[in-house]
């Protein structure tokens, strides 16, 4: 961390709610609940979070600051992210050598290679099989291709906008309290041209390019991060308290209708969601964000802070990690069990993995005030370690 000069955003439970509504979305869609064949969709919600929080925050120590620490905003993202991780692939990687076939651990390694690297979008792009057609044998680290295009995105997006806001500040004629604006168009050309690209390379029956690309997914994280941008300004010009926002409203109750449509009906392989149905559902959360922040006392706030849904987006995180593998080991076969009964045990498992994770890794690792001076030395050796039973998978 760098120290208690850098500036943080307000810490807004409703936000919670959105990534509990997200992953419950995914849990259904993964546990073949009939009712929400699109709750894919889910990661798509978290996307347009994650890029509106790391805007926000990028935004707010500008402001505050004059700098962007990167050096601290990635220690920040390695101790929020890796540590959960680097468990789950442990796990994986020890459990799968029992349970998996042995032709098929060659694959799992190159599989936690590439989410050790995350860089595993690109590898399960150019994975056999089909993700929406259940061709080929899933992998138990699939999931985390939204991982990798996260993690590609805050390490390039903070450099991207350092860049912007030093080339605003080198030109006279950009006012200081405009500066944070110039981000805007870039933001949404950026936007825009990952949607054009997702339209563009869309192929009926073979997704997995399109679904899988960091070109082609940005689009909702960069219209997070497209949000960001006139609520930082105007976070920094508002001193008043909060007022009503009877139009932002409307919009947010549209954003939610159209989010329930959309999880309720999408189908992953349709040609209208690489064509601008992406793009529609980021612009919906969107909507849904923007009103719950900026009327934190509106029905669409504190819908969203209910205790149990901030209690699950606070595992969020964990509970994405664990979900997938848990799924693959806990089958009807093994379980004995069928339908609800299934779902029910698998989601069970999972809460009582990702809260596990969350108390006695995540949590403890988030709120040390100083880590042990060899911390970096010890991540490294921890990932290194992972790294080397990935490689030997075959074998031990």
């Amino acid at each position: 961390m760098s120290g208690t000069s850098r500036a943080r955003v307000p810490y807004q439970p409703a936000l919670d709610g959105v990534r509990a509504l997200a992953v419950s979305a995914v849990l259904a869609f993964h546990g073949g609940v009939a009712a929400l064949p699109g709750g894919f969709l889910g990661v798509d919600a978290f996307f347009v979070l994650s890029g509106f929080l790391i805007t926000s925050l990028l935004l707010a120590e500008h402001h505050h600051t004059g700098r962007i620490d990167l050096v601290a905003f990635w220690g920040r993202r390695v101790r929020r992210l890796l540590p959960a991780l680097l468990l789950v692939l442990l796990v994986v990687l020890l459990v799968s050598r029992k349970l998996m076939p042995g032709t098929e651990l060659g694959a799992l390694r190159w599989d936690a290679l590439a989410a050790l690297g995350y860089v595993a979008n690109w590898r399960m792009a150019n994975r056999d099989g089909d993700y929406f057609a259940a061709t080929g044998s899933p992998s138990p680290l699939q999931h985390t291709w939204s991982l990798g295009i996260e993690e590609q995105f805050y390490l390039l997006w903070p450099l991207l906008l350092i860049a912007l806001l030093g080339w605003a500040a080198k030109r006279g004629a950009v006012p200081a309290g405009r500066r944070l604006g110039v981000a805007l168009p870039v933001v949404l050309l950026g936007a825009a041209g990952s949607a054009l690209a997702a339209a563009a390379l869309f192929t009926p029956g073979a997704v997995d390019r399109v679904y899988y690309g960091t070109d082609t997914r940005a689009v909702a994280l960069l219209v997070g991060a497209a949000l960001a941008v006139p609520l930082a300004r105007r976070n920094a010009a508002v001193t008043g308290p909060p007022a009503r926002h009877p139009v932002l409203g409307a919009l947010a109750l549209a954003g939610a209708i159209l989010t329930g449509w959309c999880w309720a009906t999408a189908d992953g392989g349709a040609a209208w969601l690489y064509r601008g149905g992406l793009t529609a559902a980021a612009l919906a959360v969107a909507a849904v964000i923007a009103h719950a922040v900026v009327s934190p006392a509106s029905p669409t706030a504190r819908l969203l802070a209910m205790p149990p849904l901030v209690w699950l987006g606070r595992i969020s995180y964990g509970v994405y990690l664990w979900h997938w593998p848990l799924f693959q080991w806990l089958t009807a076969e093994r379980t004995g069990l069928t339908g609800f009964a299934l779902l029910a045990a698998r989601c069970a498992v999972t809460l009582a993995a990702a809260g596990g994770s969350y108390l006695l890794v995540e949590r403890p690792i988030r709120r040390a005030r100083r880590l042990p001076r060899p911390a970096p030395a010890l991540a490294g050796t921890a990932v290194a370690g992972v790294a080397a039973v990935a490689v030997h998978c075959n074998y031990i």
